[in-house]
């Protein structure tokens, strides 16, 4: 997981889930707020209450997968090609690259907002 994306799950979660160091994933956020993970999600639909959290939600097209990211919200960085390594011509040395993260990838420019 994105080192950035942790924090700030962690951040939004509170002390009891830093304590853990962990959190199971998915977890859902419905306008800013925390609703809990699949298991949660899933009694929220048997019940009925899922539909009325969701009203007044635009609604995406079935089946729109982003062509650039294939919906993983991230792609490879386009300065480096995922390699995380640039040559500084300057100094005639391999350097890290600064536009992605500790994984090579960068947000998808197409569907991700920052």
């Amino acid at each position: 997981m994105d080192a950035n994306y942790r924090k700030e799950l962690m951040s939004v979660l509170g002390e009891n889930n830093k304590r853990k160091g962990h959190v199971a994933l998915p977890q859902v956020f419905i306008r800013g707020r925390h609703v809990g993970g699949a298991d949660v999600i899933r009694y929220m639909f048997e019940v009925g209450e899922l539909a009325k959290v969701l009203e007044g939600l635009p609604r995406t097209k079935g089946g729109f997968v982003c062509e650039s990211c294939g919906d993983v919200r991230f792609a490879p960085c386009g300065n480096c090609s995922g390699s995380r390594k640039v040559f500084d011509e300057d100094e005639g040395v391999l350097k890290r690259c600064l536009e992605c993260n500790e994984n090579g990838l960068i947000r998808c420019p197409n569907c991700c907002s920052s």
